[in-house]
């Protein structure tokens, strides 16, 4: 087989690789619903501040976690759904780059709002609570445009929208909205970020490519 040949054959193969990922992923249904789940964390969150300020911090990370677990489960069940419906695998190597692109930008994000965590209960220096909004923006941003590489384009597009709003929002973190509590804003921003994006582009794309 000559050089020329075997690079026309690794195309294919490499095409047929994202190809499944490309179609069994676009689930619009999952990004409604985790948009929901955002919208119900600014909700809950937003309670649990004005009832029980003095555990809030502890209260609202379990929320957020919760949160997460519910967003990446209903995508997980989804994708899992649909490819089982294509007569796919559920795992492969395509999934596992996925993983390793998205791999640095989620520890980079959690580690940053670790170390915020930790000057707050230290008392080393100022509360920069309002910063953790724009870095969880941010570098979910930096995520999706990733994971667009291998998905729809729609993706990546939230992607960018997400990077510009958290950047924005570190900008002006210590904004205050009027009638609400001086250095709110940056909470709500989730709500319109990771709510109301997610709402958008699962409807954009449930038109597009199907539920």
């Amino acid at each position: 087989m000559d050089a020329d040949k075997a690079a026309e054959n690794l195309t294919v193969i490499r095409q047929l690789m994202e190809r499944p990922i490309r179609y069994s992923t676009m689930s619009g249904l999952s990004g409604i619903l985790a948009g929901c789940a955002a919208l119900g964390g600014v909700a809950a969150d937003s309670w649990v501040s004005d009832n029980l300020p003095d555990d809030a911090v502890w209260i609202n990370m379990l929320v957020w976690a919760g949160v997460f677990v519910t967003a990446f489960t209903c995508s997980a069940v989804l994708t899992y759904i649909r490819e089982r419906k294509q007569g796919m695998p559920f795992w492969s190597p395509v999934k596992r780059r996925i993983l390793m692109t998205i791999f640095p930008p989620f520890v980079a994000g959690i580690g940053l709002t670790l170390a915020i965590i930790h000057r707050w209960y230290t008392g080393d220096g100022p509360n920069q609570w309002g910063l953790v909004p724009p870095i969880w923006m941010t570098f979910y941003g930096v995520t999706l445009w990733q994971i667009g590489t291998f998905s729809v384009g729609e993706l990546r597009a939230m992607g960018i929208a997400f990077i510009l709003a958290g950047l924005v929002t570190a900008c002006e973190y210590q904004y205050t909205i009027p009638g609400l509590e001086p250095g709110t804003a940056p909470y709500w921003t989730l709500g319109i970020t990771f709510g109301g994006f997610h709402i958008v582009y699962g409807i954009i794309v449930w038109i597009r490519h199907g539920g």
